[in-house]
């Protein structure tokens, strides 16, 4: 991916300060407006990423959620309402 072509998302600084003393963020919006882009920018800043899409982390999401975040200090996961 060529971040040349991508939009700067200038609510980044803003989840960055939210994070400091928030324990979850939540990025809502539209489809197809660059919310996995953005949660992926998020996780650059030293944070797992996970996502619901995977065929793995789904149902580990599904079956025992409390042990598949039981370990992580701080993530990101993305398509959370897969596994509501």
């Amino acid at each position: 991916m060529n971040s040349a072509l991508l939009y700067p998302r200038l609510i980044a600084s803003r989840i960055a300060e939210a994070l400091a003393d928030t324990p979850v963020v939540l990025i809502a919006g539209r489809r197809q407006a660059g919310k996995t882009t953005l949660a992926r920018k998020v996780a650059d800043y030293g944070m797992r990423y996970l996502t619901l899409d995977d065929a793995l982390t789904l149902p580990a999401a599904k079956e025992d959620p409390v042990g598949m975040i039981r370990n992580l200090d701080r993530a990101v996961i993305d398509e959370i309402q897969r596994a509501p």
